[in-house]
């Protein structure tokens, strides 16, 4: 009894702690709000020479990171003479990034204290012209841009903003993150002609599309059936449990005899595929997304993966039960989404079976 007191008791005052640290924070957060920040639009062209950019976004969701093509492809082609630099956490999220136009270098910021010293003398010795926060609330973001010595710095101003910006974004038009970096460009930078992307993209380079040819071949050989990828995992109240994966699995087989079903699977996830689908587990993202590219359809729950296969261009079908279409849909060629705590099994395999019938299968060579 008095071991379950004193756990209770050193609960209670974990949790206090963590009030008072995040109370500690919000008042450090409003001084500095007062003090430096930047609680209003302000519109401006970019220095004339600006050619080194920073785009930092400190998140290990992969969606998250996935989120950010449509804004690199935009500075690219809006500032075509710039390079493009890109901070992130993940290493595995890396080669998603550097094969996109523009991109010059990836950074990582490591875990180890000595790492990250040394990150921030390299960043520093950069001398970026122009440093991008596309995130609104990240504290990890803003701090990134003061050590980075930027010239001119672009975020969203707000009420939370304790960043002095030199280019900043009010209230965005869309919920959806992957278009609010867009706009967040588009709404502080005065004087350039954008020219914007609405989708997300990947272009996995040659090494990962031979490795995932190699992949493809030793699952499905040469067949020429139509091929739907899928991935039963997700984390929370957004995953859909495996008894309904198996009705959609069965019923989407009945309405296309001749498919063939590939279930993307976790590296690390030991379990068998469903019966009747073929298991796949690969570990690099960018050969992953490379495979994915010669699927018919993909469905998913509101997950990476799903944004994953929106990327490579492939045709998805979005479950969402806990999170809105509206912030998290898959954003690529005739993606679609279904919303609701209650989505059943037939009416997926009904729309994916349509989606299929208005694709035409991609090459398998």
């Amino acid at each position: 009894m008095g071991h379950r007191q004193t756990t209770v008791h050193a609960r209670g005052w974990r949790a206090a702690i963590k009030r008072w640290r995040r109370s500690n924070r919000a008042r450090l957060n409003r001084l500095l709000v007062v003090a430096l920040g930047t609680t209003g639009p302000r519109r401006a062209p970019l220095a004339a020479d600006t050619r080194r950019i920073l785009v930092v976004r400190l998140n290990k969701r992969l969606g998250n990171i996935l989120f950010l093509t449509p804004m690199l492809r935009t500075l690219a082609a809006t500032l075509p003479a710039a390079t493009i630099d890109v901070l992130i956490q993940d290493a595995q999220h890396k080669p998603l990034l550097e094969s996109l136009p523009g991109v010059r270098h990836v950074w990582i910021q490591r875990r180890t204290l000595s790492s990250l010293f040394g990150l921030i003398r390299r960043l520093r010795a950069c001398r970026y012209d122009l440093v991008i926060d596309p995130s609104g609330n990240s504290t990890s973001n803003r701090l990134a841009m003061v050590l980075c010595r930027a010239r001119q710095r672009l975020g969203f101003a707000g009420d939370s903003q304790w960043l002095r910006l030199s280019h900043a974004a009010g209230r965005t038009r869309s919920r959806h993150q992957a278009e609010q970096g867009v706009e967040l460009l588009v709404d502080s930078i005065e004087g350039e002609t954008f020219e914007c992307f609405d989708t997300l993209a990947v272009f996995p380079d040659e090494r990962a599309q031979a490795s995932a040819r190699r992949h493809w071949q030793a699952a499905l050989s040469s067949s020429t059936a139509p091929v739907i990828g899928f991935f039963i995992q997700a984390t929370g109240r957004k995953a859909l449990p495996q008894a309904w994966w198996t009705q959609w699995l069965a019923e989407t087989a009945a309405l296309n005899p001749s498919a063939r079903f590939v279930q993307i699977c976790p590296p690390e996830h030991t379990a068998q595929a469903l019966p009747g689908a073929i298991g796949v587990a690969i570990v690099e993202l960018d050969v992953l997304a490379a495979l994915m590219t010669r699927l018919n359809g993909f469905v998913a729950a509101d997950s990476g993966p799903m944004h994953l296969a929106a990327a490579a261009g492939v045709p998805v079908l979005g479950l969402f039960r806990a999170t809105e279409p509206a912030a998290y849909a898959p954003l690529g060629h005739a993606c679609q989404s279904l919303d609701g705590a209650h989505i059943e099994p037939g009416e997926a395999a009904r729309v994916i079976s349509r989606m299929l019938t208005a694709e035409p299968r991609r090459g398998a060579a």
